[in-house]
């Protein structure tokens, strides 16, 4: 029993190395960059295939990993929860369409968006509905494009391809549906007039952006598996890509740290808009309706 116990402590200290092991092998493998989120998160998530590998340790699921490089693959799969849905946050798109958007669209420079952890597409084709909408009241040789970036490479796949069960349409309007989907049997297709409007590509959010002079980035319900380094990392990263007065859209439950919040001024906290000002960068945020 003693000697059982002495053991412990050599026991715990392997299994954080082999943690850290697991870590560094999906950064260095080029699969995710792992620094920036919670340790309470990934420990979760990557229980998950321990679970599902029959690994009881750290130390067994690299033995695992070595023998069966796909795992990597899934396990980055498991770390990326795509849950979303079409016009999330209905109050969202409304500041969006009626406030936003329009403002956006009369500039006379080509209008450059990012979607910035776009899933399965969902979030994206929405901004493309309502934008195609709008140039359609305002005929306009504006050029706007949406890009739309998520690190799964299967979400990816699914957004790309543009097709749709019923159950993820439920929230579309059946005008809308009518004119922006084609039905083949159970499923729905986005139109290429919309698909067009809208660029997906493979990136990490903790890498440097790919894109500069962004009018507007919207990245909602991802910040809440970062650490707050992690936050603080990419939020910087978006505001240097935003071009000055550029708006920046969170999650409903998501809220910028204080170093950050000093870069931007609110304008509707409800949807959470924010906007990049040369004068915020050193002075407090100034709430207020500016859109």
């Amino acid at each position: 029993m003693e000697q059982q116990k002495s053991l412990e402590p050599v026991q715990d200290f392997m299994e954080k190395m082999a943690y850290q092991r697991v870590k560094k092998a999906l950064s260095e493998n080029g699969y995710i960059d792992t620094s920036g989120y919670r340790d309470e998160y990934l420990r979760r998530r990557f229980e998950v295939r321990l679970r599902a590998t029959g690994a009881e340790t750290y130390a067994k699921y690299l033995a695992y990993l070595k023998k069966n490089p796909d795992e990597m693959r899934r396990l980055q799969n498991d770390l990326t929860i795509n849950f979303t849905s079409f016009f999330r946050d209905g109050d969202v798109y409304q500041y969006l369409e009626r406030r936003l958007l329009p403002k956006i669209l009369l500039s006379p420079n080509p209008v450059r968006i990012w979607s910035a952890g776009c899933a399965s597409g969902e979030e994206s084709y929405s901004l493309a509905i309502i934008i195609y909408k709008l140039l359609q009241q305002a005929p306009s040789k504006l050029q706007v494009t949406i890009f739309a970036s998520d690190i799964d490479r299967e979400a990816l796949s699914i957004a790309k391809n543009g097709v749709y069960n019923e159950r993820q349409i439920s929230t579309v309007d059946k005008l809308t549906l009518e004119k922006c989907f084609t039905k083949e049997e159970n499923h729905y297709i986005v139109k290429d007039f919309l698909k067009r409007l809208v660029c997906f590509e493979h990136s990490d959010l903790m890498a440097p952006p790919k894109h500069q002079s962004l009018d507007l980035i919207l990245c909602r319900n991802v910040m809440i598996y970062f650490s707050k380094e992690g936050q603080q990392h990419v939020h910087m990263s978006f505001y240097r890509a935003l071009r000055e007065n550029g708006y920046f859209i969170t999650g409903k439950s998501e809220i910028l740290s204080s170093e950050i919040a000093k870069r931007f001024s609110v304008v509707d906290f409800q949807s959470r808009v924010y906007q990049k000002e040369k004068t915020a960068e050193l002075g407090k945020p100034v709430i207020q309706n500016r859109a």
